[in-house]
């Protein structure tokens, strides 16, 4: 709940445990808030703990946490506002005071390390909408000093991590040296840029070698399908072909988590899931693959992310995909245009984009190896089948095509 006057928010706080999905506590909410607008404040017990009554910043935090995992049910959009309130502010010095959590973020230079200076004000932000403290001053002086204009384009520019790109030749080499379960798996995020998380949840290959992955709050994005870039490697590494053995692997080592939010099933852990590739190569000892850093000097190993990169340029470059355009590749990797170019194309150096370019003039828009588009599964009935009375395959034919544009 927000409390506005003059247009302009002055307080916030939950109104937990009353439900947004419940018809009934809606209903309450609105009773509570004509009592508020009645009286000319709101009632007591919506405003939660004032600040004279926290006892410590140790029981302010662990209340907090509390309604952060009431309210927020995906771990990975929690972690870091937990972590600050146990690890930091749980051990400052009583009495509570706002002042205290102002000088912490002081520390931080916004223009050098926004990153953490965001998560500091997310973390400030869950402490308001708890109704323990009111931190909306101290919010609103902290998100002032945010950089803006030409300030933040180049803060965005020098903050983001720079990627590491292997060519397709040391990659392939790289996985023909792996043991079949982790070939499989490294092979799958390379060869159809996936989101690490997104193995998890994929649905399979099918004969034409396009991957499905769904949406419906299992995966960051909504359903999309890729093919795969090169082609040869499903084959190589039996990415259909081993599909059901490393698939259920997979899950049953690392098992991902749901829970019911106002009756959708939602994925809690995918963060952590993914996170485990990556110590696999701390825990297994796994070889790292190095290459060179996208933009500067020096090399660096290659996290399973990187390899989603590598997939977009790939199919930049790719002859196997040289007459398709970038929007069609954004929506194979399941992102909007803008990101696809803004952060992925970002490390596509300049000679492999004009390479690139060229190839796509000279080869006049047709591609050498053209992949074939996907085509959902559909169940088509043997002629010999027998069918119902009073049902020719004509009829049955027509209802096909009916259904299919969605109007059987």
């Amino acid at each position: 709940m927000r409390e506005l006057a003059q247009g302009k928010q002055v307080r916030e706080f939950s109104l937990g445990p009353l439900e947004h999905a419940n018809a009934a506590d809606v209903e309450k909410v609105r009773d509570l808030c004509l009592e508020g607008h009645r009286s000319g404040q709101w009632p007591a017990h919506c405003l939660g703990k004032p600040t004279t009554q926290v006892e410590s910043w140790s029981a302010l935090t662990e209340a907090c946490v509390t309604d952060i995992e009431r309210r927020i049910r995906k771990e990975g959009s929690r972690v870091h506002a937990i972590n600050d309130l146990r690890l930091r502010i749980a051990r400052f010095r009583d009495p509570v005071d706002p002042q205290h959590l102002l000088r912490w973020f002081l520390e931080l230079d916004p223009v050098t390390s926004l990153k953490s200076f965001n998560r500091r004000i997310e973390t400030l932000s869950q402490i308001q909408r708890s109704g323990l403290l009111d931190l909306a001053a101290v919010l609103e002086r902290l998100r002032a000093m945010r950089p803006k204009g030409a300030a933040e384009k180049i803060r965005k520019a020098s903050s983001m991590r720079v990627r590491v790109i292997p060519s397709d030749d040391d990659l392939q080499h790289w996985l023909d040296r792996l043991e079949p379960f982790h070939q499989w798996v490294f092979g799958c995020i390379a060869t159809y840029g996936l989101r690490p998380h997104e193995l998890w949840h994929a649905e399979g290959i099918d004969p034409q070698g396009w991957i499905s992955i769904p949406g419906d709050m299992k995966t960051k994005t909504g359903e999309h399908f890729a093919p795969a870039v090169p082609e040869a490697w499903v084959e190589r590494y039996g990415l259909r072909e081993n599909w059901d053995q490393f698939h259920d692997q997979l899950n049953g080592r690392w098992k991902v988590r749901f829970a019911d939010v106002s009756g959708v099933k939602i994925a809690v852990n995918n963060v952590a899931v993914s996170n485990a590739l990556y110590k696999e190569f701390q825990r297994k000892g796994l070889q790292k693959l190095w290459a060179p850093v996208a933009d500067g000097e020096g090399m660096d190993w290659v996290r399973p992310y990187d390899l989603r990169h590598a997939y977009a340029i790939r199919c930049a470059t790719s002859e196997e995909t040289a007459d398709e355009f970038d929007d069609d590749m954004a929506c194979w990797m399941g992102h909007g245009l803008d990101v696809h170019r803004r952060i992925y194309l970002r490390w596509l150096s300049s000679s492999r984009r004009k390479e690139s370019l060229q190839r796509r003039r000279s080869g006049g828009g047709t591609a050498a190896n053209r992949i074939q588009p996907f085509e959902p599964p559909s169940v088509v009935p043997s002629p010999s089948a027998a069918l119902p009375e009073g049902i020719t395959p004509e009829l049955l034919e027509m209802a096909m095509k009916l259904k299919a544009a969605g109007l059987g």
